[in-house]
């Protein structure tokens, strides 16, 4: 039997000592890998060919780098990244009909350049709620899922989740009555996993191209009350990336590849005077010339909360791992492993594998922050809760 092997790394840029977090590292020609954490750190743990196999390291802000692994034989690591060049928006000056062109060759070259057809993969959720007014967090969820998807065009309902593996910490969170009333009058599902899967712009385009919920990808050239501007280019080696920014009403920055027109990356955000509302990150990457999800993030208010405590913010992050294509490779999702849409995610229940948990790659460069940690150990430690948590395996 052949014994686990792990890669130790630490990722920076070759300017200056700054990490990089989110980069995604990969087996070259495979679809595992994981992403640095926020001080730039990872570890990948596998079998590994020494001879063969070739790490490849990626991040849309600089030059893609591979390197034998052959070549990492420290303890940890430490790996230099070169920026890629910008050039600001001062210097460049789009027409509005070449602004147009680039939005409208994106949506034509959908089809072309993202999923055409069945497909599954891997994933790293997590969910975390907090009080906005004392900055306490409230509650954590944790689970390794599988996603099954379709082509961009396919109906947002094709979209298929089920848990892997799946942990939780005690349910801190004391929701006014009011907000459960507001969710149910407003149609708003709990189950916030679900939220980020369908809230990928690439995928509703689709079902919201003829109705009047928010598409930036329409109105970011048709709505007059939308504007945009080229923010600056990333030069890369062999093409560019175009940025486009809109600072009114919902804030969304666009980054569009200027070969093939696909969007590599969106960020939205909204705004009040006085505190965010809400922030969404989706990013794509490409494997096998189709660009496949590879980390969705969204922060917002979710909840009103008790005894005047304030609001109640949800983060919830989506950290995809492994991509199995071909249809002929995975078995289709049945009914009864399918997470309902409708429900929290915190009702369901799975037994406690502390061994899986203590070997998952994306959890070792993921770790919680130690306030998280602190405040949610106020009784007990997060192990005793996520075994109490857990379904009784001796039932």
């Amino acid at each position: 039997m052949q014994n686990i092997q792990t890669i130790k790394g630490q990722i920076s840029c070759s300017n200056d000592t700054i990490t990089i977090p989110y980069a995604h590292i990969g087996i070259l020609g495979t679809g595992i890998g994981t992403v640095s954490n926020i001080n730039g750190d990872f570890e990948l743990k596998g079998l590994f060919n020494f001879e063969k196999d070739t790490l490849m390291i990626s991040h849309i802000e600089y030059e893609k780098k591979l390197i034998p692994i052959s070549e990492l034989v420290a303890d940890t690591n430490y790996i230099k990244m070169v920026k890629n060049e910008y050039l600001l928006a001062d210097v460049i000056v789009l027409p509005d009909d070449k602004k147009e062109e680039i939005f409208k060759n994106a949506i034509k070259n959908f089809k072309k350049n993202y999923p055409d057809k069945l497909y599954q993969c891997e994933a790293f959720y997590r969910e975390i709620q907090y009080q906005k007014k004392t900055n306490t967090h409230t509650r954590l969820i944790e689970s390794a899922v599988n996603i099954q998807d379709g082509k961009t065009t396919s109906p947002l309902s094709k979209i298929k989740c089920s848990l892997l593996q799946f942990r939780k910490s005690d349910n801190f969170t004391e929701e006014h009555w009011g907000s459960k009333l507001l969710k149910k009058m407003l149609d708003l599902s709990p189950n916030h996993l679900h939220l980020l899967l369908v809230g990928n712009p690439i995928r509703y385009y689709k079902d919201r191209l003829h109705t009047s919920k928010f598409n930036p990808l329409t109105q970011k050239y048709k709505d007059k009350e939308l504007k945009f501007a080229l923010s600056h280019i990333i030069q890369k080696l062999d093409d560019q990336i175009y940025v486009f920014k809109s600072t009114q009403g919902i804030s969304c920055t666009f980054y569009i590849n200027s070969k093939d027109y696909a969007i590599l990356k969106y960020e939205e955000e909204m705004k009040s005077k006085t505190s965010l509302i809400f922030k969404s990150s989706y990013q794509y990457k490409k494997i096998d010339n189709k660009y496949y999800p590879a980390f969705f993030y969204n922060v917002g208010i979710t909840d009103y909360l008790k005894n005047s405590k304030g609001l109640g913010i949800t983060e919830s992050s989506l950290t995809f791992v492994n991509y199995s294509p071909d249809r002929k490779k995975f078995k289709r999702l049945r009914s009864k492993h399918v997470l309902p849409n409708e429900i929290d995610l915190y009702e369901q229940e799975m037994e406690y594998d502390e061994n899986f948990w203590a070997n998952y790659n994306i959890l070792l460069d993921e770790p919680l922050e130690d306030k998280v940690i602190s405040d949610l150990e106020r009784k007990t430690s997060l192990q005793s809760q996520f075994k109490e948590n857990a379904t009784n395996q001796n039932q």
